[in-house]
């Protein structure tokens, strides 16, 4: 054997025994993987599992909270996101914490639907051994509150679970609920607890402009509010602005008369913010400042955000609302008793379930009315990426005075970032047309954007606007197809 010959063969024993070795640690490394999976779903008597299902991320940061909570106390937790959670999980789960928002009219957040159907479709799906209670996010403005964690709470007793202690509805994130969940929570774990904290990243905020763009509407005024902000506040397109609603100066004046009481500034301070329609009863000896700095604050109000960071302006389209008591607390605000130079106390919410993903795919903006807030905020961010497939379907009642956005959308249409545009003006000829009968008709394009990777965005009202134009949806590219979508996080919706 000639050395060379020799050197070869060494060779090619060398990397016979490397890749022996690869194999191995490759075999022992996927049996280790399917171990820690197991461990996963496996969990002790005492253990909790905690899901959220959230819209808007605001479930979902109580859930954290409460996992960190209860972990703090020596409490051993898993976390689970609803959309993730599978039957396995939650069989093998003793103790389950439920912190789930509704959506839309009643319903599960986008990202829980297909999990209520694939976890509890199981006839012979058994939770007996198990207890759970369920923390639901809901706002008492809309006709079923906090529906969907009754649907669950009734899933959950159809399959035999056993509640811990009576489900706990939040209205509007209100404290004092949070403090009832914690409180539950305490005697549940015989610990002490902290208090559950909101982000609070409140700022000021200072009114520069109000324009009412619909004159002559049959509708209620729509208003395009400008504020101006801190050079540090910044947002995405899609993200959500809380204002902190306050009283008129006249509603101020009316009740310090009512309360025989002089006026300071002092005074109107502190009664901008406070809720004057709902009053506590004064103590015998309590002073009359003390009394009102006991009052509750005004709602918050949520308005879609028009404008990008880089327009260096932020920009809000708010409808006036309209009541028996007058103008809504937050339209109300916004449009008419806040004056020109007036600080707006408010603060980014962000709303991940409707960011824009980075990518040059065609985008499909589908709404109705204010809902326009959102689509232009987007189209001014795929501007700013120079993404140029987009197609705009917008509805409102009459071309003449409900064109919203008009001379915006005309330029990103010369300049070809808008190539199609489709309105739906209902009350401009005798059978009214709305933005779904456009979607249907446009059948063909619709199913070509989605081949070629479009997503879709909606953002409006859910009454009349997204029901129907989730069903046409259904109608032209089926459920499944449709379901798909919306994992693929390419089927958003913003809507109210």
């Amino acid at each position: 054997m000639t050395y060379s010959v020799a050197v070869v063969l060494i060779a090619l024993v060398i990397l016979l025994v490397l890749y022996a070795v690869i194999i191995a640690y490759l075999i022992l490394n996927n049996r280790l993987s399917h171990g820690k999976q197991k461990r996963l779903v496996t969990f002790k008597q005492n253990d909790y599992l905690i899901v959220f299902a959230t819209q808007s991320g605001q479930a979902e940061n109580i859930a954290k909270q409460t996992a960190q909570q209860l972990q703090a106390v020596g409490q051993k937790v898993s976390l689970v996101d609803m959309q993730y959670l599978t039957v396995e999980q939650l069989c093998q789960a003793q103790k389950v914490l439920w912190c789930v928002s509704t959506y839309g009219e009643g319903d599960a957040p986008d990202t829980a639907q297909s999990a209520i159907k694939q976890i509890f479709c199981h006839a012979n799906l058994d939770l007996s051994h198990q207890s759970y209670a369920i923390l639901a996010l809901g706002d008492k403005r809309y006709t079923h509150f906090c529906r969907f964690g009754q649907v669950l709470d009734q899933y959950l007793q159809q399959y035999h679970a056993q509640a811990l202690f009576e489900m706990v509805c939040v209205d509007h994130l209100k404290q004092a609920d949070l403090d009832c969940w914690l409180k539950q929570l305490e005697q549940l774990s015989a610990q002490k607890l902290s208090r559950i904290a909101q982000q609070h990243d409140w700022t000021a905020l200072i009114l520069k402009n109000r324009t009412c763009l619909n004159s002559g509407s049959q509708g209620n005024p729509i208003y395009q509010i400008q504020l101006s902000y801190d050079d540090a506040l910044s947002w995405s397109s899609g993200d959500i602005l809380e204002i902190q609603c306050g009283n008129s100066l006249k509603e101020i004046l009316y009740f310090l008369a009512a309360q025989q009481q002089i006026v300071s500034e002092n005074l109107v301070a502190i009664l901008q913010f406070k809720d004057l329609r709902q009053l506590p009863e004064q103590g015998l000896n309590e002073s009359f400042q003390d009394w009102i700095l006991g009052f509750a604050d005004l709602a918050i109000r949520e308005y879609s955000i028009a404008s990008i960071p880089e327009q260096e302006i932020l920009e809000l389209m708010v409808r006036q609302e309209k009541t028996v008591n007058g103008l809504g607390l937050g339209s109300g605000w916004l449009t008419e008793h806040a004056v020109l130079g007036q600080m707006i106390t408010a603060k980014i919410r962000s709303n991940p379930a409707f960011h824009l993903k980075q990518n040059h795919k065609p985008l499909i903006l589908i709404g109705n009315g204010t809902g326009i807030a959102g689509l232009v905020a987007h189209l001014s961010q795929r501007q700013q990426h120079g993404n140029q497939q987009n197609w705009l379907i917008f509805g409102e009642r009459q071309q003449q005075f409900d064109h919203l956005y008009k001379h915006q959308i005309e330029l990103w249409q010369e300049q070809g970032f808008l190539p199609d545009v489709d309105y739906a003006f209902s009350r401009d000829q005798a059978e009214k047309v709305y933005v779904q009968h456009i979607l249907q008709q446009k059948a063909e394009q619709l199913v070509n954007w989605i081949e070629a990777g479009a997503a879709i965005y909606v953002c409006g009202s859910l009454k009349g606007m997204a029901q129907e134009v989730e069903k046409t949806l259904i109608n032209i590219l089926g459920a499944e197809q449709l379901e798909q979508l919306r994992k693929n996080k390419r089927y958003q919706r913003d809507i109210y």
